[in-house]
């Protein structure tokens, strides 16, 4: 046992639950595979020539990060091109709803007044000639031509009125729907272009690990050409064959203690998500999936796809055993610990218990509900009726003083 720290260390809060002895199935060591959660090809969706491939096999990539870009100079210039045109329609259209200027409204008043002026000169001559005609004192060719001289200056007269009339009233409301529609038009071209670009970049869509590649750089490619493989190893799926007669005694949502093999095991802990309801016809085996965090090292994963693992599953005789909460286990690099509180003092009141901890390195077993059942070298290690900390074990140490909560069941 660990001897309590110092006076003078100091004291954390934690939450405790009480060990207990329960009866449930003996676990059975099986073999299971391991298969990445999510894999997926990632693809190019246009043509065009590979600038870069950012990402090679065997790296971690995030999800978004750039694994390959296409050259990019041609539909460069088309953006830029189709943004001029969007400013041409744009100020076109702010001409429009801005109207005509003082200016130009008083220069087709001028004209309108200007042609006025000429068409009465040329009525009032129009009349004199006449009145010298009925006389004799003008022929009737020069009442011709005066006549037919202010028809031509009314004409005008008339024009000059019109424009006046446009010009102080703005422009038609069809002409500015219409260049307001030429914006947008060119607004979603600028938008496909730009869409088009993005899709000059490979990204990623999940974090994971590149396995395979299938281009390189300066390699022409059409659409749908695929770029790399990629593998989600973050969370694992773990497929074991169970014999028809034990797949009684499993159900969804399980515990179960995953150990990796070779000379430096790691154990981890799953959950059976899936039993697939139909048996292999050689083996008469049914499928199990289980679910596990993987631990991930420096950007390398403590459980590979197609590793064989070791997986508990209560699939033997009945037993009791000792069971702890979930909440008790605490993972560090390769192995799985509860830490076991040494009372010093208990207050009846609070229901507080002040005292230090000891680390204890178990092995989970089979599960019931929320509780686990543990197995350690020593078997008086932990025992039913000791106090497990399942609150602020995270930051424990060995011998560390805690202040401790007990937790009903």
């Amino acid at each position: 046992m660990t001897a309590a720290p110092p006076e003078t260390a100091s004291v954390k809060t934690v939450t405790t639950a009480v060990a207990k002895e329960l009866e449930a199935n003996r676990s059975t060591t099986m073999l299971g595979t391991v298969n990445p959660s999510r894999s997926t090809t990632i693809g190019f969706s246009l043509p065009g020539r590979v600038q870069s491939l950012q990402a090679k096999r065997g790296t971690r990539v995030s999800s978004g990060n750039i694994i390959a870009a296409l050259r990019t100079e041609v539909i460069q210039i088309e953006i830029a091109a189709a943004r001029a045109q969007l400013r041409l329609v744009q100020q076109r259209l702010r001409e429009l709803e801005t109207g005509s200027r003082p200016e130009e409204i008083a220069e087709a008043m001028a004209r309108r007044d200007s042609a006025a002026a000429l068409s009465q000169k040329a009525a009032n001559q129009l009349k004199r000639l006449k009145t010298l005609t009925e006389s004799g004192a003008a022929s009737v060719d020069e009442l011709d031509v005066a006549h037919a001289e202010a028809n031509s200056l009314e004409q005008l007269h008339q024009a000059a009125s019109i424009a006046y009339d446009r010009i102080k009233a703005g422009p038609r409301v069809e002409q500015v729907g219409q260049a307001k529609a030429s914006v947008d038009l060119q607004t979603e071209q600028v938008r496909l272009l730009e869409d088009r670009l993005t899709k000059h970049k490979v990204t990623a869509p999940f974090d994971g690990y590149i396995v395979e590649e299938f281009i390189e750089a300066g390699a022409w490619v059409t659409s749908g050409d695929a770029a790399v493989s990629l593998i989600d190893l973050d969370t694992v799926e773990i497929e074991v064959a169970v014999p028809a007669d034990n797949i009684a005694n499993l159900q969804t949502n399980q515990s179960v203690s995953i150990q990796s093999r070779g000379n430096s095991p790691r154990i981890l802990l799953g959950t059976i998500e899936r039993i697939v309801p139909a048996a292999d016809p050689r083996s008469r085996t049914f499928p199990v999936l289980i679910k596990a965090k993987n631990q991930i090292s420096k950007d390398s994963p403590a459980l590979m796809s197609g590793m064989t693992v070791n997986v508990e599953l209560p699939l033997g005789t009945k037993a009791k055993g000792t069971f702890v909460p979930l909440d008790a286990l605490v993972l560090d690099n390769q192995s799985l610990s509860v830490f076991v509180l040494t009372p010093q003092t208990t207050s009846d009141a609070s229901k507080s218990v002040t005292g230090h901890v000891r680390r204890v390195p178990v092995t989970p077993g089979v599960s019931i509900g929320q509780w686990v059942m543990i197995r350690t070298s020593d078997h008086s290690a932990i025992k039913s009726g000791d106090l497990v900390v399942t609150r602020g074990n995270q930051t424990l140490l060995d011998g560390s003083q805690v202040e401790a909560i007990v937790k009903d069941d």
